[in-house]
């Protein structure tokens, strides 16, 4: 389908049958329980997002024995994430409230996030070694290019309204870091690797790119990142009184805003230290 990314395919039905109930399931243990949500819960579920990226990326490098491949494609990946990150967040609210410290469960879940997310990294560079081909200089070049748009745009809005900036203090920052970086790492791909642009919508945008007469200078991508930072920019804006006065509902929907940025941002970037 047009509005579909290549290689997006449901599993098999019985993965998916079984996918979709221990959702539900999860699912239903959070809202029995309801964990405590703040903005420091976007920057806790982060590590996650990313895992889900990398969870993704293996697949891509034939990584899973033939059984659970179904379960790390597009889009059972996304569910596979909501599972495990699900559970990774019961069983750190229940170690927490055991030990009656249930104020450190966003520190711990993030902890626990980076913890996976670094095992999964320390996994890609040694598949990557064994093969002889570890390249991390355009993952870390994407890393810090969108940690300085996101210090540069951070720091334009507070200047320009510090009321915005307050009140988007965790989540607002989170939000244009995984669309920076999912901007940025597209447009090294393409530009600099070589890499084919599986989505429509970012492909579409690099070809009304090539049009221009810095095409043939600065690439295709530039004006891929410069959506990505203005659309995270007007919805960091335009949602912060939505954050103040709805916190837990906005801080889970720029979750899932953060999520649709840093998931595929974080795919580049082991494909880039696997493959390129």
């Amino acid at each position: 389908m047009l509005v579909l990314p290549s290689g997006f395919a449901l599993p098999p039905l019985p993965y998916l049958a079984i996918l979709v109930g221990v959702v539900l399931l999860v699912a239903g243990f959070l809202v029995a329980v309801e964990p405590p949500v703040s903005q420091t819960t976007a920057v806790a579920l982060a590590p996650w997002m990313a895992v889900g990226g990398a969870l993704h990326a293996f697949h891509q490098l034939g990584a899973y024995p033939a059984a659970a491949e179904p379960l790390f494609g597009a889009p059972a990946v996304y569910l596979t994430t909501f599972v495990v990150t699900g559970l990774a967040w019961l069983f750190v609210m229940a170690v927490d409230v055991l030990g009656r410290r249930a104020d450190n469960v966003d520190r711990n879940l993030g902890l626990v996030g980076t913890g996976v997310l670094t095992v999964l990294f320390v996994v890609a560079v040694w598949r990557a070694s064994e093969a002889g081909d570890v390249e991390p200089l355009w993952p870390a070049v994407a890393v810090v290019a969108a940690t300085f748009q996101t210090v540069l745009i951070v720091a334009g809005i507070s200047l320009w309204r510090t009321p915005i900036f307050y009140r988007t203090r965790y989540v607002g920052p989170v939000v244009v870091f995984a669309h920076a970086l999912d901007g940025i790492s597209t447009a090294i791909g393409v530009d600099v690797l070589g890499v084919t642009e599986r989505s429509p919508l970012p492909r579409l945008i690099m070809e009304v790119a090539a049009q221009f007469p810095t095409a043939q200078t600065a690439g295709v991508g530039w004006l891929f990142v410069v959506v990505k930072l203005f659309v995270a920019t007007i919805v960091v804006v335009g949602f912060n009184r939505y954050v103040d006065d709805e916190p837990v509902e906005a801080t889970l929907l720029l979750s899932v805003i953060t999520a649709v940025g840093l998931g595929p941002a974080t795919n580049n970037l082991f494909l880039f230290l696997t493959t390129a």
